[in-house]
């Protein structure tokens, strides 16, 4: 495998890489939207590869990946016939995609199993030793989560 790349966009791939990873995403997915939007083409799975000194198949899940949550686009076949990729440029619309794909999701998945553990009868949460404080506390925590998400989610 080749590295075209410069030894300062290596370390900037790696630490944004690294940024990515800390918010759930791949390391590879933050290298691979650095390389596509500090391009000044699209670029194909060879050119990734190429850049990144990647294998095909790390590459082509991880377009996949990042096609999912709109994070890049597929651009027009290069001249050689293969399909070539560019960054979404509306990062604000990226972050809302993965907020409501996945943050929103979640969130709604830990109230439904709050709900459902509130739900119990008296007898049964006190069967297993549960303080109803901190059940409150619980509910008051899920909330807080949940009024953070929709103010950042208005926000962008």
């Amino acid at each position: 495998m080749k590295n075209l790349s410069l030894p300062e966009i290596d370390y900037l791939a790696e630490l944004i890489g690294e940024l990515i990873e800390y918010w759930g995403f791949k390391h590879i997915h933050g290298r691979i939207w650095l390389h596509l939007n500090l391009s000044q083409r699209p670029l194909d799975a060879q050119d990734l590869m190429d850049r990144l000194n990647v294998s095909k198949a790390l590459i082509s899940i991880s377009m996949k990946d990042l096609i999912e949550y709109d994070v890049v686009k597929q651009a027009a076949l290069s001249q050689t016939g293969t399909r070539t990729y560019v960054t979404n440029s509306n990062i604000n619309e990226v972050i809302e995609r993965i907020l409501r794909s996945r943050e929103k999701v979640m969130l709604g998945k830990i109230r439904s199993a709050f709900n459902n553990l509130k739900q119990l009868p008296s007898l049964e949460l006190d069967k297993f030793e549960i303080q109803p404080s901190k059940l409150r506390d619980l509910d008051k925590l899920v909330s807080k989560g949940e009024k953070l998400y929709k103010t950042l989610a208005s926000i962008i």
